[in-house]
């Protein structure tokens, strides 16, 4: 944002400070000056002149020979120009001048020319040749006309006060986005006015009579958008240029004069921060209301351009259609022209986040968005329309027929208790309670009462939004006295950050799975229905987060699982060449679980582990490696089991005795487990498998695959409720023995483990595991050789052989009890 120097000197008295302290000042209290220019002209000694006659070239068709009334008497000019016409006043360039050479971007000085034969006494000058068009005089291509833009200039003038070259400065300033009330010349006076203990010259302008009128209704019908909307309704406008005090004042802000209705709104926005709309009154029906657009309703803007609007649009409509985008666009079919007489002034506080989306939703952000999206004033509304009236009054011959509004322009009022010794403890230096006291009265707040060791202090309405704790106060204090006073010191303690549990046991995960030799991948969170199709994922719609605009049909959505994104990377790896693809992820999962509202997004999060292994367990070029199969799956999500210390409360079961054989196409029906966390009501936390027979030739993998699954949140809440429980090292040793046996295929390993359980004093059992699965030549068909490794340990003694092979022959003699068909192996 551009501001002039001598317009905020109208509201402090800086004349007595540099420049450079002023802008290193600003910066260094927050808000920073990105540049300071002084307003003065690279041209020099230009003049206006008056066209008299235009003749043509005798030697072009292109050019014109241009007769100029320099006051000084006539001059002949070679011009190329289409846009002179005679009676115009243009700038003047005589020999010697300094313009700028376009080309090159440098000022040089005006040699006499013969153009085609004809001396040129001079040349007539464009914006760029004055190095001026940043400032926006004319949208047209040509000679600057300078009667156009300022009526009254007198042939002879200086060019330079014609533009408006006095004495000043403009400062760049960039205000951050929680800070709107810098959106305007008072707020940076009243930052200038607290940091160089300055007097602020500004009092709101206040209605002193009724102005209320019963012509015109005005209505809110979402207050979400629209918290207070207003109209000053104006009669008798006479439309004209603005006067050249405005214009300068405008061209130096980086605004561009256009006339004496929209310029008085611009400049009522520069200096209080309200943006404000005008419509022809006589384009309206007697009737305005704030609403949101209904889905695909369409406007025609100010640039001519028909925009489509969603439900996020909001429009200030009458009975039938939509006039403008609230805060964003004017509409074409309200605005004012040559022909106005009179407007509907509008300033209204439209909410930050509505305003947002509004302009969002057509691609579009004006300097009003800027200050909407920040937050404005509310406060400030009603004072600065009175100031906009006042000026159609004054500049435009307005007559003031009334106001109407609608809605709440005040706020509740919000106020802090400042403890002093608190400064000190947070800022570390001692800051007197007067000097406390000034800083924030020059910032706006007001005084309520105190005492030695606190002060109450009511907030401004214009800094009701990010001053809210004694910690707000504390950091207004702090910027405006100065940071660099602040002494640094070292902390009395030092704190090493904590690693959360969470973080700790997704290391944990992460260190596991590279232990097992799988590599993590990272895929994008959003994913589209094309891709779930592509592997057979089922997804619920009415639980599916959509985002809006999105950039394909590939990421339309956040994702509802891991495992469409896992087989979507081994598929492409495999369709490269890669053969032994062992890789994992841990990401999150997205499902809506309820309606987003102010409080909740309405989306459940959960951080997920999932994988895909294919081809052999170990890559060597020398000898065949070891297939990836179900039991390789299954060893790593036990090992996992194991390390996370969470195997007593999982139990595997077979997929097709669970709800889920029904919704996970993906899964070989019989070679699949569900993980299943135990409790009072068991529920499934994840899955292992082989994928489908039916998704394998589909991807046409000549391999098995197997995949994974794991809802990492569900582990973590397991291990947050343990109570950890601690026992001494053992004194004796651990007996390992091994028992290897044929047995019918369709018993499962997890029934085997029960019986030897069962069979084994509870108090020497330390657990048993599979190690060696079987099924082939010498083994009878439907049956498959299994081996054992069981573990016993004695916490008070070494176990005697006859003590273990008691042990073992009770194991035996259980399983023979259960399988009658049981055939031991030596």
């Amino acid at each position: 944002m551009q501001v002039s120097l001598n317009w905020l000197n109208e509201f402090v008295d800086l004349s007595d400070i540099e420049v450079e302290q002023i802008a290193h000042e600003l910066t260094m209290s927050g808000l920073e000056v990105e540049a300071v220019e002084e307003l003065k002209p690279k041209f020099t000694n230009i003049k206006t002149v008056k066209i008299e006659k235009i003749d043509n070239h005798p030697n072009s068709e292109k050019l014109h020979l241009v007769t100029v009334n320099t006051r000084e008497g006539l001059k002949t000019v070679v011009c190329g120009a289409q846009n002179i016409a005679e009676g115009q006043i243009v700038p003047y360039a005589s020999v010697g001048s300094q313009v700028l050479d376009r080309k090159t971007g440098e000022m040089f000085a005006l040699t006499p020319a013969v153009i085609r034969g004809v001396e040129s006494q001079g040349m007539l000058c464009s914006d760029d040749e004055l190095g001026v068009s940043e400032r926006g005089y004319q949208e047209e291509d040509g000679i600057l006309i300078l009667n156009r833009i300022f009526p009254n200039v007198k042939i002879g003038e200086n060019v330079e006060d014609v533009l408006g070259f006095e004495k000043d400065y403009i400062l760049d300033v960039a205000p951050t986005a929680n800070r709107g009330d810098q959106m305007s010349v008072i707020g940076v006076a009243r930052e200038l006015s607290a940091i160089f203990n300055k007097p602020l010259k500004f009092s709101p302008l206040e209605c002193t009579r009724d102005l209320s009128t019963d012509n015109f209704k005005v209505e809110i019908k979402d207050d979400d958008v629209c918290k207070y909307y207003s109209l000053g309704i104006l009669k008798n406008i006479t439309i004209k240029p603005s006067p050249d005090w405005m214009q300068k004042r405008l061209i130096a802000s980086g605004v561009r004069a256009i006339n004496n209705v929209v310029d008085i709104t611009n400049y009522v926005m520069l200096e209080y921060g309200t943006p404000f709309h005008a419509f022809d009154l006589n384009k309206l029906d007697g009737y305005l209301c704030v609403r949101r657009a209904v889905e695909g309703e369409k406007i025609v803007t100010l640039d001519s351009v028909e925009r489509t609007l969603t439900t996020d649009s909001v429009l200030i409509a009458d009975k039938e259609k939509g006039v403008c985008l609230a805060g964003v666009f004017g509409g074409e079919n309200s605005e004012i022209d040559d022909n106005t007489t009179a407007i509907a002034l509008e300033a209204a506080y439209f909410t930050p986040t509505s305003n947002r989306k509004s302009s969002h939703s057509v691609g579009y952000k004006s300097d009003a968005c800027a200050r909407f999206e920040r937050g404005i004033d509310i406060e400030a509304v009603k004072p600065a329309l009175m100031r906009a009236m006042q000026l159609m009054v004054n500049l435009a011959g307005a007559e003031i027929e009334g106001v109407v509004e609608t809605g709440k322009n005040k706020l509740e009022p919000i106020e802090i208790t400042l403890r002093y010794p608190q400064i000190k403890r947070m800022l570390g230096v001692e800051i007197s309670p007067e000097r406390c006291i000034n800083i924030l009265e020059k910032l706006g707040f007001k005084k309520l009462g105190g005492n030695q060791t606190a002060a109450k202090f009511l907030v401004p309405s214009f800094r009701a939004y990010d001053v809210t704790r004694e910690i707000d106060l504390i950091e207004e204090i702090a910027r405006i006295n100065g940071y660099d006073k602040i002494t640094p010191t070292l902390p009395q303690k030092v704190q090493l950050p904590e690693i959360s549990l969470e973080e700790k046991i997704t290391a944990k995960v992460h260190n596991l799975m590279r232990g097992c030799g799988l590599n993590e991948i990272v895929t994008s969170s959003l994913i589209g229905k094309p891709l779930l199709d592509r592997f057979m994922i089922p997804f619920e719609e009415d639980k599916a987060v959509y985002v809006k605009n999105a950039a394909s049909e590939d990421y339309t959505m956040l994702r509802q699982t891991l495992a469409a994104s896992v087989l979507n990377v081994m598929k492409n790896n495999f369709d490269n060449g890669q053969k032994n693809i062992w890789n994992y992820e841990i990401g999150k999962t997205y499902v809506k679980i309820a309606q987003a509202d102010e409080k909740s997004s309405g989306v459940k999060e959960t951080q997920t582990l999932a994988g895909v292994i294919t081809g052999d367990i170990q890559n060597s070029l020398w000898q065949k490696g070891a297939e990836t199969d179900f039991y390789t799956v299954k060893g790593i999500m036990e090992k996992l089991f194991e390390e996370l210390e969470i195997s007593k409360r999982i139990k595997l079961q077979p997929l097709e005795k669970t709800p889920l054989a029904n919704t996970h196409a993906i899964l070989h029906p019989y070679k699949t487990a569900v993980i299943t966390l135990l409790g009072k009501t068991p529920k499934p936390i994840g899955w292992f498998g082989q994928i489908h027979p039916i998704l394998k030739d589909k991807l046409k993998l000549n391999q098995e695959a197997f995949i994974f699954k794991l809802d990492l949140d569900e582990v973590i809440s397991i291990i947050k409720e343990r109570i950890p429980r601690f026992k001494k090292l053992p004194q004796f040793p651990e007996v390992r023995r091994d028992l290897a046996f044929v047995i019918n295929k369709d018993v499962t390993f997890d029934d085997i483990q029960k019986v030897i359980k069962g069979s084994i004093q509870q108090n020497i059992f330390k657990g048993s595991e599979v190690f060696d699965v079987y099924e082939g030549e010498h083994i009878q068909d439907g049956y498959k050789s299994v081996a054992f490794r069981i573990k016993m340990q004695d916490e008070n003694a070494t176990l005697t052989d006859e003590v273990i092979e008691k042990q073992m022959n009770s194991v035996r003699d259980k399983l023979k009890k259960t399988y009658a068909d049981i055939n031991f192996r030596e």
